[in-house]
C-alpha cells in the first residue's frame, strides 16, 4: 500500500464533481515532451522520465482526477505544475496541499456528518492566574468546612 497524490480540482480529492475530463488529460501529457503517452499501463496512465534524473513514474487518469502512488519531490514538482495548467491542485490522503515538494498547506478533511459539534471552551477558571484560582479554591473549602459545620455540627 502507498501513499497517493491526486491532481485534483474538488475541495477534498474523494469528493464528487468538478472533474478534470480525460480528454483534458490526454491532451495535456501529449503536449508535455517529459511525458509518454499511454502509458505501459494503458490509455488512462501517462510515464514521465525526469530530465534532469532519469527518475520514473506515472499519472494515471481515473474518475475525474489524475494520481500516482510515492513520488519523489522532484515528481510532485512536475506534478505542482501539471495541476497550475490544468487549474487544479496536488492533494495528498490526508488533504494537505502540495504547494511544491517542499511546501505542504494542511486542509482540513471534514468528515461526513449533519451534527454540528461546538468547540468547547475551557472553563473559564482555569484562564484566571494561579493567585485567583488558589483564592476561589480557599473559600470554596471554608464554604464547605461551614456547610459541614451547620447541617452536622461542630
Amino acid at each position: 500500500m502507498g501513499y497517493d497524490l491526486h491532481i485534483t480540482r474538488r475541495k477534498l480529492w474523494f469528493d464528487k464533481d468538478d472533474d478534470i475530463a480525460l480528454d483534458e488529460f490526454i491532451g495535456h501529457v501529449r503536449s508535455d515532451t517529459e511525458f509518454r503517452y499511454p502509458g505501459e499501463n494503458g490509455e488512462d496512465y501517462a510515464d514521465w522520465r525526469s530530465p534532469k534524473s532519469s527518475y520514473e513514474s506515472w499519472l494515471c487518469w481515473s474518475d475525474g482526477q489524475i494520481f500516482t502512488k510515492n513520488p519523489e519531490p522532484e515528481f510532485i514538482d512536475k506534478m505542482v505544475n501539471v495541476a497550475r495548467q490544468l487549474r487544479a491542485k496536488v492533494q495528498g490522503d490526508d488533504g494537505e496541499v502540495y504547494l511544491s515538494a517542499t511546501e505542504i498547506q494542511k486542509e482540513e478533511l471534514e468528515a461526513p456528518s449533519t451534527v454540528s459539534v461546538p468547540a468547547r471552551r475551557p472553563f473559564v477558571f482555569f484562564q484566571w492566574p494561579l493567585w485567583k484560582q488558589l483564592i476561589a479554591a480557599f473559600l470554596l473549602g471554608c464554604v464547605l468546612l461551614a456547610l459541614k459545620l451547620l447541617i452536622f455540627g461542630g
